[in-house]
């Protein structure tokens, strides 16, 4: 399918069918169109920096909730009756403030919409751009998500809630 950008050049996009192009080819829009190998090669390293920061955001956010859980597990309340401090136990909701909430939706929506954006691009079935994507992941998390055993992890007893038991 042709589509006709503001600058009056053809835009090549695939018919859903994988492809190498380089020149004129448009992703997402026509106004994201690539007239020259140097542009398409800017293109690509774009994408492979918003892969990145897809997966910075990503630990962000994991290490914000870890964060919040740190600190609304040290959290310890007058007793009424007894005029002790003691921890709230199981029978007790602690939740976040709603600004650590909202920061928590926010890094969300960014999360989402950016990893929507990235499939939109591999959409375009353009072997460069998907290989881009791929690389950015790869790199992202090598950076980004370094597996870490602390101290306070081995002398933890009860292991942290994931998203298939807690």
């Amino acid at each position: 399918m042709d589509h006709m950008s503001s600058s009056n050049t053809t835009c090549q996009m695939s018919d859903m069918l994988w492809n190498w192009d380089v020149i004129n080819t448009c992703f997402i829009s026509s106004g994201w169109q690539n007239s020259t190998k140097g542009s398409f090669a800017a293109s690509c390293i774009g994408v492979s920096f918003i892969s990145i920061l897809l997966e910075l955001f990503k630990k962000i956010s994991k290490d914000y909730d870890k964060l919040i859980l740190k600190q609304l597990s040290n959290i310890s309340f007058k007793s009424k009756k007894q005029n002790q401090n003691y921890f709230i136990g199981i029978d007790k909701k602690r939740r976040a403030t709603p600004l650590q909430q909202l920061i928590r939706t926010l890094l969300h929506v960014l999360i989402f919409g950016i990893s929507y954006l990235l499939m939109l691009l591999v959409m375009s079935f353009n072997g460069f751009l998907i290989f881009s994507i791929l690389i950015g992941h790869g790199i992202g998390k090598f950076f980004c998500d370094w597996l870490i055993l602390g101290l306070e992890s081995i002398s933890n007893e009860e292991e942290e809630p994931n998203v298939c038991c807690g």
